[in-house]
């Protein structure tokens, strides 16, 4: 497993993440937490109102790919994870 982006990359996704991504999903109910990036992957967990939602996949496609790759265009997708990795 390789992590490929810089500090600057990881920190920018981290905070659109932060502060633009996590507050428009609370603004429906739901929790969004950054878990890692792995290669182009951003790996993201979804709880509260998200949590069991069968329209995850669409958010995560529809919603926090485009955010996520007009701040890195490295980025290839975003998967959702469950909350505790080890």
């Amino acid at each position: 497993m390789t992590v490929v982006s810089t500090p600057q990359e990881h920190g920018a996704l981290r905070a659109l993440v932060d502060s633009v991504l996590a507050p428009l999903v609370a603004k429906d109910g739901g929790i969004l937490r950054w878990v890692r990036r792995v290669d182009g992957v951003v790996e993201v967990s979804l709880s509260g109102a998200c949590l069991g939602c069968p329209a995850q996949r669409d958010t995560a496609d529809a919603v926090l790919l485009p955010a996520m790759r007009a701040v890195d265009p490295s980025v290839t997708s975003v998967r959702v994870v469950p909350r505790f990795l080890p």
